[in-house]
């Protein structure tokens, strides 16, 4: 019968002497002890002498020719705190007959403290006396050490967690949370178990959950996730977070252990974004605005130019015979009026830019309201007799004067009836009332026209603006006056609003001091 394979143990050989066996059990103990860094040592009770393994010498640096086994040497290079505990914990080992375990530091000023760890027990004779106690000694200083590092580094890291601005947790398999940092409850208002993996869906605002879902998956090794949505806070207001995340991994085994994630709070930066936004779509609209305003002020200073030039080319070649035909007269009047017309075009253009450019200058005087009405009236009355409307002034202070630019406030006045009575249609009527009211005069100009919209409302007094849906009545106008009436009315220190109902009409109200202050009556 054949034997077995595989390695077999060989035998020592019959010839070895004991004390070959002895030096080969103790090379062995030798080149343990060396590679576990202990030593061993036993103290005999009736003799007060010391046995000490190779690894001891080599655990406490000293020379085994220098330095002979002295159990109060050894106690001696102990601090005293280490020294009273191991006392006490022998004599209680030698009176119990049981184990015992201690850990002491070395003393050494000039150099490295060395930590060990004993763990020991008694030796008994066989009626139960004790004879001796033995003890195994582990150099356990990197240990510590090393764990003390760890301990130091953990709680720095806790330190700045907590004293990040943004909140940091710590995910267990699972979605359990292991650690959170206090700036979670300030961010959002939640506590860890409200947000926990599978939970805090239920707080991300509806439109944002897709978002948020982002954040479901395991991140891979080396790979981070972010999604950016908002969460109800406690307080019942939405915030804006960025959700950084990222998987921990062994970094020997690969096997993953935790998840980190980094909440940021955004609300702030997201505000700004969309007041960018609003103001990037304002621009926008505001370009498309001037681009309407040029076309249709192109139209506006044509349509006089071409009457004055076509009448004074018709004079020119005195198509109706010398000068004196009554047609001629008639053509003098259209001349005159398209050119006024011009004038006003230009004077409105530069009293914006004026205006905007902070360089308009305005002389305040005392103004006769119910004259300056009147004038007004009186220059729109051809327009509204055409489309017969009913244009009428209500004066509820009789004699009232008011502190303004005469100039400016016709052109107000002007501007607002004509837009009245554009905006009227046949049949329709307009009305213009003063009155005064706690220092303050009180001018409304009413019709019953076609109205605004709310959506349009808003709009209403921005230069280029025309909100009219009526392509034909749009054309009619630059979009320049009422921004121009708001700006002259704000040089006024005065207030200027819009009420308005489609299909029921308009009502704008102007409120002025009846006393500018002096710094701008100077």
């Amino acid at each position: 019968m054949s034997s077995s394979k595989g390695p077999q143990k060989e035998p020592f050989p019959e010839n070895i002497s004991e004390a070959e066996l002895l030096r080969r059990e103790r090379a062995q103990f030798a080149l343990a002890e060396r590679a576990a860094n202990f030593g061993y040592w036993r103290f005999d009770i009736a003799t007060q002498r010391s046995v000490w393994s190779p690894g001891m010498y080599r655990l406490l640096c000293v020379d085994p020719e220098a330095q002979s086994p002295d159990s109060e040497w050894l106690l001696n290079t102990m601090i005293d705190e280490d020294r009273i505990k191991v006392e006490r914990s022998i004599e209680a080992a030698i009176l119990t007959k049981s184990p015992f375990y201690y850990r002491t530091h070395s003393k050494d000023a000039n150099g490295p403290t060395v930590i060990v760890d004993t763990h020991g027990e008694v030796e008994v004779d066989d009626k139960g006396k004790v004879i001796a106690v033995l003890g195994v000694c582990h150099d356990v200083t990197k240990e510590v050490v090393a764990e003390a590092a760890r301990a130091r580094a953990e709680r720095r890291y806790r330190l700045m967690a907590e004293e990040a601005s943004d909140a940091i947790l710590l995910y267990a398999p699972g979605g359990r949370i292991v650690f959170t940092s206090s700036a979670l409850e300030r961010i959002t208002g939640r506590g860890s178990h409200e947000i926990e993996e599978g939970k805090f869906l239920r707080l991300v605002h509806p439109a944002d959950v897709e978002e948020a879902n982002k954040l479901r998956s395991r991140p891979a090794p080396n790979q981070t996730l972010t999604a950016c949505y908002r969460l109800l806070h406690r307080d019942g207001r939405y915030v804006w977070l960025e959700v950084t995340i990222r998987g921990v991994y062994d970094e020997v085994t690969g096997e993953y252990l935790n998840t980190i994630a980094v909440l940021r709070d955004i609300s702030e930066r997201k505000a700004q974004e969309l007041e960018m936004k609003a103001a990037r779509d304002n621009a926008e609209q505001a370009n498309r605005a001037k681009s309407v305003f040029l076309a249709n002020m192109s139209h506006e200073l044509r349509t006089p130019l071409n009457a004055i030039i076509g009448f004074t080319d018709i004079m020119q070649h005195k198509m109706f015979g010398e000068l004196g035909h009554p047609r001629y007269d008639e053509y003098t009047t259209l001349i005159h009026d398209s050119g006024q017309l011009l004038l006003d075009l230009i004077s409105d253009l530069l009293d914006m830019a004026k205006i905007e450019a902070g360089k308009l200058k305005l002389f305040f005087e005392q103004v006769d309201l119910e004259s300056c009405i009147a004038d007004c009236v009186r220059l729109v009355q051809g327009r509204a007799l055409a489309n017969n409307i009913d244009v009428k002034m209500v004066m509820e202070s009789v004699g009232l004067k008011v502190e303004a630019d005469r100039r400016a406030l016709k052109q107000v006045l002007l501007n607002l009836l004509s837009n009245a009575v554009k905006f009227t249609m046949n049949g329709g009527h307009v009305t213009a009332t003063a009155s005064v009211a706690g220092g303050q005069v009180v001018i409304r100009v009413r019709d019953d026209g076609i109205g605004i919209s709310k959506e349009d409302l808003p709009r209403l007094g921005r230069a280029f603006e025309q909100v009219v849906a009526d392509p034909m009545l749009a054309k009619a106008g630059t979009g320049l006056g009422l921004a121009l009436v708001n700006a002259l009315i704000e040089q006024h220190n005065g207030t200027f609003r819009i009420e308005s109902e489609e299909g029921i009409g308009t009502e704008v109200t102007i409120e002025l001091p009846l006393r500018q202050p002096a710094r701008a009556a100077a």
